[in-house]
């Protein structure tokens, strides 16, 4: 994908091992896609191999693979794509989602959890930090993510 400068080097983001609890509702969302009959049985093999997992640099072709997310699709510097996509979510979940707030913790190198993938029957899913991914591309940052293989 050319959404990048060419000389740009990508820089990682100060992504760490995620908090599962915090995400511990978007882990039941995603159990109750891949697991309807037995939700709590996969929320719990989640978390096993969750914590087994290790955080790994989003290559691009990975990236390009998620099935649910446009955060890939983000150009270099797309704020305006940003805000669209934020805004879009904001009004069909009701949340508040600051970007703005992301992305000056990014650029200032603060910690952030690192999104969450699943890998799962052959799918590549993503289970929480689509805001995080977004700002990451259009800043040019490679994350970390931890990628959940079941």
């Amino acid at each position: 994908m050319d959404n990048f400068p060419k000389n740009e080097v990508l820089n990682e983001a100060n992504f760490i091992f995620p908090d599962l609890e915090k995400e511990r509702g978007e882990i039941e969302r995603v159990a109750q896609k891949y697991s309807p009959q037995n939700p709590e049985a996969f929320v719990n093999t989640f978390y096993e191999k969750a914590r087994q997992a290790n955080l790994i640099n989003l290559n691009e072709e990975r990236w390009g693979a998620l099935d649910n997310t446009d955060s890939f699709d983000i150009q270099h510097n797309g704020w305006e794509q940003v805000t669209e996509h934020i805004n879009y979510t904001n009004k069909e979940t009701g949340a508040t989602r600051n970007w703005e707030d992301l992305k000056q913790k990014i650029e200032q190198g603060q910690e952030l959890d690192a999104p969450i993938i699943l890998n799962h029957a052959g799918e590549i899913h993503l289970v929480s930090g689509n805001t995080r991914l977004m700002v990451a591309r259009a800043l040019g940052k490679t994350p970390k993510v931890l990628v959940v293989e079941m």
